[in-house]
This record gives C-alpha cells, sequence and structure tokens, in this order.
C-alpha cells in the first residue's frame, strides 16, 4: 500500500498540497485492511511524503520531497555521524566553485552575474547587523549554486549548502550574543569577494570564477568551522529542527 501511494506521489499523480480521499474512501478503493492502511500513511508520514492531521478535522495531506526536505535527512545523516564541521566545509568548498564555473560558461552569465549583484546590495544594506548579514550572505550563495543549470549539482550541492547554512546561522547568533562576530570591515571585505565572483561570471570566466570562489570560501568557512567548533547537528537538545535553513 504504502509502496503504490509513494509511486504516485513520485511520479504527480497525486500532486503536492493535494488531499488523499478518507479512509472508508480509501477503503473501498484499494484492497487493503484497516491497520494496513494506516500503517501505510504511519510510513510515509515518516518519509515526509504526506502529513496527518488528526482529529475532527484530520485529513492526509501530500507532500512532495523537496530541497530542504532532502537537506533535512542528509543533516540528520550527518548529525547522527558527528562529522566534524571542517569536514562539511571541505565538501563545500570542493563542489560550490564547480557551480561558479558553470554559471560562469552558460549563455546568459551576464544576466546570472546581475542577479547576484542583487543579493550583494541587500547583504550592504545589513552589514552592521551580523546575523541579519549572514542570511543575507547566505543567500548569495545559494543563488549561486542554483544558477549552476545542472539540476543534479543543484540538488547535490543545494542539499550541502542548506546542511551549511544552519550551521553558520546558529554560529552567528552565538557570535553575535559573545559579541564575537566578525568585524563590519570583515564583512565588507566578504562583499567585496563575491563581487569579484560575479566580476568574472558575467566576464565568462569560468577558472577565474572558481578560483576566486575558492578562495572566498577558504576565508570565510574560518568561523563557522573552527578547530573548536562542534560537529554537524541538525537538531537541538530537545530533539527538533534548529531552525529552518530557509529563515
Amino acid at each position: 500500500m504504502a509502496a503504490q501511494l509513494r509511486l504516485r506521489i513520485m511520479e504527480g499523480d497525486l500532486v503536492d498540497g493535494s488531499e488523499l480521499p478518507t479512509e472508508p474512501v480509501m477503503l473501498q478503493n484499494y484492497p487493503v485492511s484497516r491497520p494496513s492502511l494506516r500503517e501505510a500513511f504511519r510510513i510515509l508520514e515518516t518519509e515526509g511524503l504526506v502529513s496527518v492531521r488528526r482529529g475532527k478535522r484530520g485529513g492526509t495531506v501530500i507532500k512532495s520531497p523537496t530541497l530542504d526536505s532532502a537537506a533535512y535527512h542528509m543533516g540528520l545523516l550527518m548529525h547522527s555521524r558527528a562529522l566534524p564541521m571542517p569536514d562539511l566545509a571541505a565538501a563545500r568548498n570542493l563542489l560550490e566553485p564547480l557551480c561558479a564555473e558553470h554559471a560562469a560558461l552558460r549563455e546568459d552569465h551576464a544576466a546570472i552575474g546581475a542577479r547576484l549583484r542583487q543579493f550583494g546590495d541587500e547583504a550592504l544594506q545589513v552589514v552592521e547587523d551580523g546575523p541579519a548579514f549572514t542570511g543575507a550572505a547566505g543567500k548569495f550563495h545559494e543563488e549561486l549554486v542554483d544558477a549552476a543549470g545542472n539540476q543534479t549539482l543543484r540538488i547535490l550541492v543545494g542539499m550541502l549548502e542548506s546542511v551549511w547554512s544552519i550551521q553558520e546561522r546558529g554560529w552567528a547568533r552565538q557570535a553575535a550574543e559573545e559579541e564575537s562576530y566578525p568585524t563590519v570591515d570583515l564583512r565588507r571585505a566578504v562583499l567585496r569577494a563575491h563581487d569579484s565572483i560575479v566580476d568574472a561570471i558575467e566576464a565568462g570566466d569560468a577558472d577565474q570564477a572558481g578560483r576566486l570562489m575558492r578562495a572566498h570560501l577558504q576565508a570565510s568557512q574560518l568561523y563557522v568551522a573552527s578547530e573548536n567548533a562542534p560537529p554537524v547537528r541538525v537538531l537541538d537538545e530537545y530533539g527538533n529542527p534548529r531552525m529552518n535553513a530557509q529563515e
């Protein structure tokens, strides 16, 4: 039963946000017992493919897989293995420059550069606020990953970027509370690095875009992925998600 519903969700027959028929109707449509049907819902809910509302207004709503849901499960695996932050940073530094290179090789590389500059402008507006700056600067990286063009690369690196973002935003909040967040001058240096990467993309220079991205990541990741940084965590001490990557 779960396999049948899962396949229908994957193939788009059951669309995101739609609601399955009531339990009596489902039992008419599928030759299974009530316990089997409820077990199927439980399995799919665990997989994040449905959301079951209980009570008088209950129902079962379809939830198609998203980048955030995939990143969450990827983060759970990293968390369970207590992966050190430098390990996550190293993977990001291997893959994200590829996205910059691919963006520079696209025919619309000039338009991509123009979009990326908008995120630099947004980050500049909040440069005095550490956590807000971290969020705005992170959007630049998310957009750059999306600009890679290759769908598989976008999904793979996008998941990695989402997990990184959760760690980075948690670090930013703590650093602000401890008054140890990097200075405004260093924040402006981050924006200059972003501008240089955008220049290379706009010029269609893939080699330069990749080199600049690697150098930028190596410099900026040192704060979040220091030797004293805790391992990757996506759940808090109560077992709840630390924060939404899109916050």
